[in-house]
């Protein structure tokens, strides 16, 4: 059985975001600036935790992952830095 998770930074114009999600690839369904994918990223990103650094970011994502793992919770794909998106709000856009 596939957990299909794992803890996903993502860099977005207003900073970098961290979250423990399933289904990740969900983002790259749509064609880039699409609302389609505007609307899968907020989806998964609007509650995320904003980190203006990016060694915070992971900081937070390896806290997390240990977290988990005290847990006993399965964490599949590990930590996975997923590069840069544009953000669901247009405002950072421009």
């Amino acid at each position: 059985m596939s957990a299909d998770n794992g803890i996903y930074i993502v860099k977005f114009p207003d900073g970098f975001r961290v979250i423990h999600a399933q289904g990740i690839d969900n983002i790259d369904y749509f064609p880039k600036g699409s609302e389609d994918r505007k609307q899968e990223l907020k989806n998964y990103f609007k509650d995320a935790k904003l980190f203006i650094n990016s060694d915070n970011a992971h900081k937070y994502a390896r806290q997390l992952y240990y977290d988990m793992l005290d847990e006993a919770e399965i964490v599949e794909y590990g930590i996975c830095d997923l590069g840069e998106y544009e953000h669901w709000d247009d405002k950072y856009n421009e």
